[in-house]
C-alpha cells in the first residue's frame, strides 16, 4: 500500500515523505547506491512499469542494493498520529503501531449492527441503535407476551388475539380480539340481520 494516511500530531519531517506518493513512508526501502528511499510498494510499482532507474536520479538500478530501511520505518512508526476518527470527537493520540488497536475498540469507529439490519453507526451510537431504532430489536407484545422482533412487532399490532378491542359495531362491548368475530357474527346488538317477514336487513336490536 502507499504511504501513511494517518493525521499525524507531530511535525511530519521532510525526510519521511515518499517522493512518488508524497506520503510519510510505509515500509521504507532505500537505494543504498544513492540513498534514496521510497515506500516498498510505491517503488515496485514504479519498476513494475520496466523502468529500471531510481525514480529520482534517474542512475541505474539494481534489485539487489534495495533494502529494508528499519531505522526509517522505526522512526515513523513510533510518531504520534491522531485517531482516524479525530474530526469525529475523538481525542485519542498515540503512536502509528497503537493506531489499529485503538480503532478495534473507539467508540467513533463504524460498525455493522449485530442484528444484521444493515445499519452501519459509530460504537457510541450502538447501544441506543439497539435499543430503540433497530427493526431487528427484540421486543415483547403488551398483551400476549410473544418475543419478537421490531419488524414483526409492527405487522403484530393491530392484529394481536389477546388484545382488548371495542365492537366494530359501536355497541359498546369490550373483548378479546379473538372473541370479535363470534361476537360480531352472533351476539352484537348491532350486528345487521334479515327481517323474518320481508328478507331486509336490519340492526338486530330494532327488530320486535
Amino acid at each position: 500500500m502507499p504511504g501513511l494516511q494517518h493525521t499525524f500530531a507531530d511535525r511530519v519531517r521532510r525526510r519521511w515523505l515518499c517522493p512518488l506518493c508524497h506520503l510519510p513512508m510505509n515500509d521504507p526501502v532505500q537505494i543504498t547506491t544513492c540513498g534514496h528511499r521510497f515506500c516498498d510498494t510505491c517503488l515496485q510499482e514504479f519498476l513494475s512499469e520496466g523502468v529500471f532507474e531510481c525514480p529520482e536520479d534517474k542512475l541505474a538500478l539494481d534489485y539487489a542494493k534495495i533494502y529494508p530501511d528499519e531505522d526509517m520505518h522505526e522512526e515513523i512508526i513510533n510518531t504520534k498520529v491522531r485517531c482516524s476518527h479525530w474530526t469525529d470527537g475523538c481525542y485519542w493520540v498515540d503512536k502509528v503501531t497503537r493506531l489499529q488497536d485503538h480503532l478495534r475498540t473507539c467508540k467513533y469507529t463504524p460498525v455493522q449492527c449485530p442484528n444484521d439490519c444493515s445499519a452501519l453507526l459509530t460504537r457510541l451510537r450502538l447501544d441506543d441503535h439497539l435499543e430503540h431504532e433497530c427493526s431487528r430489536r427484540q421486543c415483547k407484545c403488551e398483551f400476549c407476551g410473544m418475543r419478537m422482533s421490531w419488524e414483526r412487532m409492527e405487522h403484530h399490532e393491530g392484529s394481536c388475539p389477546q388484545e382488548s378491542v371495542y365492537c366494530e359495531n359501536k355497541c359498546g362491548a369490550r373483548m378479546l380480539r379473538r372473541f370479535l368475530s363470534n361476537h360480531t357474527l352472533n351476539e352484537c346488538a348491532k350486528r345487521t340481520v334479515p327481517c323474518p317477514h320481508c328478507g331486509k336487513q336490519f340492526l338486530y336490536d330494532t327488530l320486535p
